[in-house]
């Protein structure tokens, strides 16, 4: 599915991009190249001077930009959140952290009706997505559900998915943060499922067909609480509810619809969602009252600071053996040096 999803993006304009990934840059290197825009903010300074605060992708990552008054002024209407551009700069480290300092940026087309066509310009390369294949991660995840027991909490679960393949394959786990690229969803969904379920083995407390059930599910609301997967917002109903409470609904409904309503079982998966992230302050709508929603909430907060990072560990631009922690969400400079084989 990924594959197709590049295909689909090539078809827009179909020609490849001479490009230096997010990954590679460095400070002090002059930018001239294709992003896509995933955030835009205007922003004014202490002295009253308008400026921008970008978040600029490729399929590698993400890197924040600045475009200062004059930029600001000049081309501050010549894009828009989730459209490609072409940005002209300099990388340089803010508090420990590379931006690129944005000279000029423009919609593409924008540029090109000045400049004429941009020499390689291939959209798969600027769309942030899983480095695994979407089509293996669904088949797993897909295995695990028809192995959940009992019966009626594998219908429930496999129904769901099913209804769901596309958007459930394709969205990223998070706007920023953990898993926030293309297939994201399914790849995080999937590590919490996996472990979750594996533990279960081991740990007789669990109910391994509950946890496994709840694990696949907890995030499921998250293709109703955002939009356009390869540039995502929050929908209305995402800002309003929250992905907790859109699961629960679809669970919910779901489970009505196949003759599950207020049963046991759905109650149970319910509550797993709706207390996910374990804590109030952290955005749980009740805190995990049963092991099964202990376990989904550990496995979910593990899979998601292991992905931070490994993005945090990707994208430092810093030299000797631990990253640059500022302003970084895990707040903690982290060790990416060689661990000894003997």
């Amino acid at each position: 599915m990924s594959d197709r999803f590049s295909q689909q993006l090539r078809d827009e304009l179909p020609y490849a991009l001479t490009h230096v990934q997010v990954q590679e840059l460095r400070e002090g290197q002059a930018v001239s190249q294709c992003f896509l825009v995933r955030s835009k903010i205007h922003r004014v300074t202490r002295n009253g001077d308008p400026y921008l605060e970008i978040i600029l992708a490729d399929r590698t990552g993400t890197i924040p930009a600045r475009a200062w008054s004059d930029a600001t002024l000049r081309y501050g209407n010549d894009f828009e959140h989730g459209e490609f551009v072409f940005v002209e700069g300099r990388t340089e480290s803010y508090r420990g952290v590379l931006q690129v300092n944005v000279s000029s940026i423009r919609r593409v087309d924008l540029h090109e009706s000045e400049q004429g066509k941009i020499r390689g310009f291939d959209v798969a390369l600027l769309t942030p997505t899983t480095e695994h294949s979407i089509e293996d991660m669904w088949e797993e995840l897909h295995r695990l559900a028809a192995d959940v027991a009992p019966a009626a909490l594998s219908r429930l679960v496999v129904g769901l998915l099913d209804s769901h393949k596309e958007e459930f394959c394709k969205f990223p786990a998070a706007i920023s943060f953990h898993h926030a690229y293309i297939g994201g969803l399914l790849e995080h969904s999937l590590e919490v499922a996996r472990g979750a379920s594996e533990y279960a083995k081991i740990c007789p407390i669990l109910h391994r067909g509950l946890v496994t059930a709840g694990a696949i599910l907890h995030d499921i609301g998250k293709i109703r609480e955002m939009s356009r997967p390869a540039s995502p917002r929050f929908t209305f109903d995402g800002q309003m509810f929250g992905h907790l409470l859109i699961g629960r609904d679809m669970v919910r409904a779901y489970a009505a619809e196949i003759g599950l309503a207020d049963s046991r079982l759905s109650g149970l998966l319910e509550h797993i969602i709706v207390s996910h992230h374990g804590e109030r302050e952290y955005g749980a709508a009740e805190l995990p009252k049963t092991a099964e929603a202990m376990a989904v909430y550990y496995f979910d907060n593990l899979s998601a600071r292991l992905n931070m990072i490994q993005s945090q560990r990707a994208t430092d631009g810093s030299t000797g053996e631990f990253t640059d922690w500022q302003d970084r969400p895990l707040g903690r400079a982290i060790f990416k040096g060689e661990i000894p084989d003997d």
